[in-house]
């Protein structure tokens, strides 16, 4: 190996499990994602399963997982277009909450608000953000350096998505 060879990292996910939650991270649902990898819903949603024991987040939410995926390096953060929007103190603590608690009860616990009022707030966020959905906010929290250490900004390209990514949070 030569000083220039770069060692590949040793990953948890299949080829194709990897394929899908690439996907998540744009926020897309389990029938976008079966459409644009070519695989049945069905699939998709066993993939997603596996990337949840693997990453031991069983009966976590989409966006718990897709904050997991980042951090672990399994998948690249979405690609952004743009600068970082003007986040708040408060801002960064929601999306904190919502990429490490899977129920509204504990985002708003961690956010300090009642259960009612958390998807108000994940969606004026999420609107303010430029994100489809709550883990489409969450993997652009990872591209603009808001959580965890994955790479800033992506400069991959955005995987064609439907306009209709709006899935699952």
């Amino acid at each position: 190996m030569t000083t220039t060879d770069t060692p590949s990292s040793p990953t948890l996910l299949t080829r194709d499990q990897r394929r899908v939650a690439a996907q998540l991270v744009y926020g897309a649902s389990n029938q976008l994602i079966a459409v644009h990898v070519h695989l049945a819903v069905f699939t998709v949603a066993s993939h997603l399963a596996a990337a949840r024991r693997k990453l031991d987040r069983p009966g976590s939410s989409r966006a718990v997982l897709a904050h997991a995926l980042l951090t672990a390096r399994e998948v690249q953060p979405p690609a952004t277009t743009g600068p970082t929007p003007e986040f708040t103190a408060r801002d960064r603590q929601v999306i904190r909450a919502v990429a490490e608690h899977s129920h509204n009860a504990a985002i708003g616990d961690a956010i300090g608000v009642r259960t009612d009022d958390v998807r108000a707030e994940i969606d004026a966020l999420a609107a303010k953000a430029g994100a489809h959905n709550a883990v489409h906010l969450v993997g652009l929290g990872h591209a603009w350096g808001i959580l965890g250490e994955s790479a800033a900004a992506s400069t991959l390209s955005q995987p064609a998505l439907a306009a209709s990514t709006a899935g699952e949070a």
